[in-house]
């Protein structure tokens, strides 16, 4: 049997150790919340690494395919096709008329072939007709070379009245000895459409034609070449006004060292290209089309054009396509199905003859508002939030009207 002193120190002893035990889990309490916000902090900030990762890795991947990068950024890597598998065989489909070289019935040139004697006997087939011509026909270029062409301008004087007479040279031999037309207009077009540079045109004219030129006079020649086209530019520029759509666009590029803009506005017949050193309204009013437009402007959705309200608007589905090939290989599912959207609503639109029925418009209007409010809802459930998509998918929800304005008129705006 205890004693009571026994007993009161065992009850104290037991009291003690509750006591220790109580602090021991306290402390093990603050330790597991401790633990439990580290690692709610720790995963989010995985979160936000795997985040950037896919973002650096996206960045990397950027190409003109798949951005608004020029092609000109483009690496040297193997391009995947955006094109779905067909399953047709390569080469020419089965009913296609091709294009296939064919004999032409007037030739430049012919080389007749002569059999002399009989590889038989030996004797002489000179004075004998052929019952037979076979015919073959090469399409090749001339021998080219530089030809010098001397222009002598007659001095007479009159022996009535003695007043001297000349006769007058070509309009466009000006001088004592240079380069002709034809030359002129090739170097013209080589380095403004081709895209090739003065140096490298110097060397081809010297190894082509056994001539050599300067790469100064390749310059002037191209001064020479835009002073003639200059009055071109009032009838392009008149075009464009008058077009019905007008496709409009700007990409960077470098002028004498310096970071500029190129403004493009075009139609399917005509192209106006202007050099600035801005890329916004300064440049596009200095210019001077856009704030004379007034017909469908169609453009990616860059702030400056959405100001010039006396044009109606409409977005490019080219640009879009290519943002949207960016999304599906980041891995969102809507992006694949606005793609498929917007493809087969152009088709469905051609085969109308270029614009819906109001009912059949409004139909399609209902699916693109179901994929663009399950991407929002997508997006906006995710973590960390995927700023760029979801920018993507505001803009064509706020800008609906200009988005699917081709469904009600012709396609050639996509």
């Amino acid at each position: 049997m205890l004693t009571v002193q026994q007993a009161v120190f065992t009850v104290e002893s037991l009291i003690s150790k509750v006591q220790q035990q109580k602090q021991l889990i306290a402390h093990q309490q603050q330790v597991i919340e401790q633990l439990s916000k580290e690692n709610k902090q720790l995963r989010k900030e995985n979160e936000q690494l795997k985040y950037r990762v896919q973002e650096l890795e996206a960045r990397t991947k950027k190409n003109s395919s798949n951005s608004h990068l020029p092609p000109s950024s483009d690496r040297f890597e193997k391009k995947r096709s955006s094109r779905e598998p067909s399953g047709k065989k390569p080469g020419g489909q089965e009913g296609h008329e091709g294009t296939t070289l064919r004999q032409v019935e007037h030739p430049h040139h012919r080389v007749v072939h002569r059999v002399h004697k009989c590889q038989g006997c030996g004797a002489s087939l000179r004075e004998v007709k052929p019952f037979k011509v076979d015919v073959r026909q090469v399409f090749d270029l001339p021998p080219v070379s530089i030809e010098v062409t001397q222009h002598e301008r007659e001095v007479k004087s009159c022996p009535h009245c003695q007043c001297m007479q000349q006769a007058e040279f070509p309009s466009h031999v000006t001088n004592h000895v240079q380069y002709g037309p034809r030359l002129t207009a090739l170097v013209v077009y080589l380095y403004n459409m081709q895209m090739i540079p003065y140096q490298r045109l110097r060397d081809m004219i010297e190894e082509l034609y056994q001539h050599p030129i300067s790469t100064g006079t390749l310059v002037n020649m191209g001064k020479r070449g835009r002073e003639a086209l200059e009055p071109n530019m009032d009838i392009i520029e008149e075009a464009l006004l008058q077009s019905d759509i007008l496709h409009v666009d700007e990409t960077s590029l470098r002028i004498d060292g310096k970071q500029a803009c190129v403004h493009v506005a075009c139609t399917s017949a005509y192209t106006y290209l202007a050099p600035h050193a801005s890329r916004g309204k300064k440049a596009t009013d200095e210019i001077g089309i856009l704030p004379q437009y007034k017909g469908t402007m169609m453009h990616d959705a860059f702030g400056t054009y959405p100001r010039y309200t006396e044009a109606t608007h409409a977005l490019c589905h080219a640009h879009h396509l290519r943002d949207l090939k960016g999304f599906i290989e980041q891995g969102h599912p809507w992006a694949k199905r606005m793609t498929t959207f917007l493809l087969s609503a152009k088709q469905v639109v051609e085969q109308h003859g270029g614009s819906l029925p109001e009912e059949e418009a409004k139909r399609w209007e209902r699916v693109y508002d179901r994929i663009l409010a399950k991407a929002q809802y997508q997006l906006e459930g995710m973590t960390p939030l995927p700023r760029k998509a979801l920018s993507f998918v505001r803009r064509l929800q706020k800008r609906k009207e200009e988005a699917l304005s081709f469904l009600r008129k012709n396609p050639r705006s996509l």
